[in-house]
Parts: structure tokens; sequence; C-alpha cells
């Protein structure tokens, strides 16, 4: 609506997460590397935390894009927002990873798994089972499952990399469940983006559709660091607002006026 406005080709900051818009902060890139070298060399299971909209949805995307790529050695299953009880969660799992069947029980889909897993080996392919939103896990079973799971072994060799990426409170909960907390082998969390980093984001995000940072005044964009706390989907709600207010004050520059107006009207409660 207010792309004509600023000379974009396109809508900057969406929300929904869109790997064409993916601005490369080390903290991403080590994460990404991290889960990786993780998988590849059968580190056993990862947990990757963040606070909401620090961009953990898009790590795991650009990880299911580059694993998909290797489709000879990998069979990737992602379960996303995993709120079902034990027997639906497993019977969920199958189907993301693509084992057909008319099960009868729990169990019995358990050992139709560990034989998939045994048969994914035989050619070649390790399994990956990625859990989005695992922090909405309420079920305490499927974390005794998962814990069951990465237990798999041929040879030494675990049949499944598990990677649960959610909001910290998901550390706590896996403190308590000591078995599979000491299958984790690598931890990390993915913190808010500094004053530069939420700069270099907007810049980023706004080149991508054929716009300028100056678009936006240095104070603006302190103020939009302060409204956001340097969380990537609240930088984009509100650098989006402010594109749209200032459009309809038909104005040519966000400024800091209207970041405190947006940012002020957001955090209303």
């Amino acid at each position: 609506m207010y792309e004509e406005h600023w000379g974009l080709n396109g809508l900057p900051f969406q929300i929904l997460p869109d790997a064409g818009f993916y601005y490369p902060t080390k903290m991403h890139e080590d994460a990404i590397k991290r889960i990786l070298y993780a998988i590849k060399t059968l580190k056993g299971s990862f947990l990757l935390t963040g606070d909401i909209g620090a961009g953990k949805t898009i790590v795991v995307s650009l990880i299911m894009e580059k694993l998909f790529k290797e489709k000879d050695k990998y069979e990737v299953a992602l379960i996303n927002h995993p709120t079902l009880d034990g027997e639906s969660f497993t019977r969920e799992m199958l189907h993301q990873f693509g084992v057909r069947g008319d099960f009868a029980e729990k169990m019995e889909m358990i050992h139709i798994f560990h034989e998939w897993l045994i048969s994914a080996y035989t050619r070649g392919k390790h399994a990956v089972l990625i859990i989005d939103e695992a922090h909405l896990i309420k079920d305490m079973d499927i974390f005794e499952e998962l814990r069951l799971f990465s237990d798999f072994q041929v040879n030494n060799r675990p049949l499944l990399t598990l990677v649960l990426v959610g909001q910290f409170e998901i550390r706590r909960t896996i403190q308590n469940i000591r078995p599979l907390d000491a299958r984790i082998a690598i931890k990390y969390h993915l913190f808010p983006l500094n004053v530069d980093e939420t700069k270099e984001y907007i810049k980023h995000r706004l080149e991508a559709v054929g716009g300028d940072l100056k678009i936006f005044t240095d104070d603006a964009v302190m103020n939009i660091y302060r409204f956001s706390g340097g969380l990537p989907r609240e930088i984009n709600k509100i650098c989006d607002m402010c594109l749209f207010e200032t459009y309809l004050l038909q104005k040519r520059q966000v400024d800091s006026d209207i970041v405190q107006k947006v940012g002020s009207e957001e955090f209303i409660v």
C-alpha cells in the first residue's frame, strides 16, 4: 500500500519469516553452523533457544533448506507447534518422515520407527528430527520418547539427530529430565540484536526491496532499537507501521516522533 510512496518494490518488514530477507548476523550464522556441525558429525541432540521473535524459525528454515539440498544424505522431519499427546506426537513424527501405515498402538509405532531408522542407515542416510516451539510440549511422556529415540544406535552410531528449538523455558524443563539433558551435545541461545546490528538489519531489509536506510533518521533508528529491544520480529512490526504512518502523513522520512507514536501504541496494554 505504501510501496509507491517510498519507491519500494515490495514490503520490507513482513512479520512472517522469509529466507529472501535473511540478514546474516554473526549470532544467527553461528547457530546455523553449530546445528549443521552437530548433524554432520553425529554429535547427538541440539538445543536452540531464544526469545519470541529472536529469529529461531528463520534459522530452522535455513537448516531445512541446506539439508534438503543433500537429500541423498539426510531424512528430515519438522514438527511445528507440538501441542499433542504422546501417541499423536509419534504418529505425526512418522507422517513427517514419510512413514505410512495404519498403526494400532504407540509401541508398534516405536518399533516401526526403529526399523525405519535402521533402513535409512543401510541406505546411507541419517535422520534429523527438528521440533520447533518445543517449549509448547506439555505431555512429559514425549520427552521420554525423544530420549528413547536418541538412544537408537547401530555400531555406536546414533541413528537420529534431534534438534529442539524453543523459548528459554525449555532449558529448565530439559534440565529436570537428566537422561535427555545428558544427550544434548550442544546448546545455543539467540540473544536480541545490538544497536549496530539493528541498524544493519533495517538497512538490509530496505535494500532488499530497492530502498535506502535514509528513509529513517538516525534518531528514529535509535528509537526503533529502544522499543523493539533488538528482537527482529518487533523491529519488523515497528518499522512497517512507521512506514505506513509516515505515508499517511505524506512525509518523506520517518523521524523519531513517528517511532515514538508507533512504539507507544504498540506497547499499550
